[in-house]
């Protein structure tokens, strides 16, 4: 009863002060923006008991997924389906960032390696793109300093 209590109370909490911040926002433009902010921070803040639950709050989500996916099978292997699986959820969630970020993508390609860590990214643009040192700044934070990044206009 008190883990259910505290539970509630910490989403309370949570929801006054978001609240707060989105009255105190200095701009109707920004409100959209700090408004998935706080809805994101507060899908976690009430799924962080659940988490405890399950014993997961060292890893993140990204990682569990992963891990989730990774498990090895009786044979010391990995599925081809569910690499294909983990690589197309890695190609949608760059394809969402990327347009969030209002580049021109067409397609994004990731390949993963057996182990499940990125090796390759390929992304396909509409139209020519200059300035692409914060885009590789950026999937090199993601996934590593070793992956291979490819850029192709359509």
């Amino acid at each position: 009863m008190e883990f259910v209590l505290s539970w509630v109370k910490s989403g309370l909490l949570f929801g006054i002060l978001s609240s707060v911040v989105l009255m105190l926002s200095p701009n109707k433009s920004y409100m959209k923006h700090i408004g998935m902010i706080v809805g994101l921070l507060f899908i976690l803040v009430m799924i962080h008991p659940i988490m405890e639950l399950f014993h997961l709050e060292g890893s993140t989500y990204a990682s569990y997924v992963r891990n989730f996916l990774m498990m090895e099978t009786e044979n010391d292997g990995v599925s081809e389906a569910d690499l294909e699986l983990y690589e197309e959820s890695i190609n949608m969630q760059l394809m969402a960032v990327l347009k969030e970020y209002a580049y021109p993508v067409k397609r994004v390609m990731v390949k993963a390696g057996e182990d499940g860590k990125i090796v390759s990214v390929s992304v396909v643009f509409d139209s020519s793109v200059v300035q692409l040192e914060s885009l590789e700044t950026y999937i090199k934070n993601l996934f590593g300093e070793e992956v291979r990044i490819r850029y192709e206009n359509e």
